[in-house]
């Protein structure tokens, strides 16, 4: 019976041609890259689906992990979102599920998937960028302390292009000097006073 289900189902996309919209997104695409730290057995969503779906929640107003899955159960089954995914969802995947996919996934990984994928919408050559570090919005989880974050701002338009996670127990100074090394001499950067400390 599953899988006749199963079969059902994969005609179904088929003929509404969800695998070749999805071929077309490159967002998602970039997001199989990250590394899905969850064992084979009892997985029922790719990870690259459950970041997009976050991505998605995050520009339409949510703010935290509860946010981010009420968005996803309410709409995970509409037309817009399964053309974008190239998939139809048998289940909706419970908000624990969610808080703890978004809690444990590498953000590094998730940041090179973002650096690429902004490079193909925003022209970032010899720019001018603004640095400054953030407490990001609901990004406390249990007993773990929010997450603070150095930005890179691209002055001329307002379009972040970078961001590095600052560590516990440190400071945006370590921080901002990673992001620079990374980035390359390319750009003009102007960032907080403190920012331009040196060691005694």
């Amino acid at each position: 019976m599953a899988r006749k289900s199963r079969e059902t189902l994969a005609k179904k996309r088929s003929i509404k041609g969800y695998r070749e919209k999805a071929e077309s997104n490159q967002l998602l695409k970039l997001f199989a890259e990250v590394k899905d730290y969850r064992k084979t057995q009892g997985k029922r969503h790719k990870l690259e689906h459950i970041l997009y779906l976050s991505v998605l929640a995050g520009l339409m107003g949510a703010t935290d992990y509860k946010q981010i899955a009420i968005w996803i159960d309410k709409h995970i089954q509409k037309e817009e979102v399964k053309k974008l995914l190239g998939v139809e969802f048998i289940l909706t995947p419970k908000k624990s599920a969610v808080s703890e996919i978004l809690a444990k996934v590498d953000s590094q990984e998730v940041e090179v998937v973002f650096r690429k994928w902004i490079k193909t919408h925003v022209d970032t050559t010899g720019k001018h960028l603004s640095v400054d570090g953030k407490v990001m919005n609901g990004s406390k989880y249990k007993d773990k302390r929010s997450i603070e974050v150095v930005s890179a701002v691209l002055s001329e338009i307002g379009v972040v292009i970078a961001h590095q996670k600052i560590a516990e127990k440190s400071n945006e100074i370590p921080a901002l000097q990673t992001m620079i090394g990374e980035l390359g001499d390319e750009f003009i950067f102007t960032f907080d006073a403190m920012n331009t400390q040196k060691n005694s």
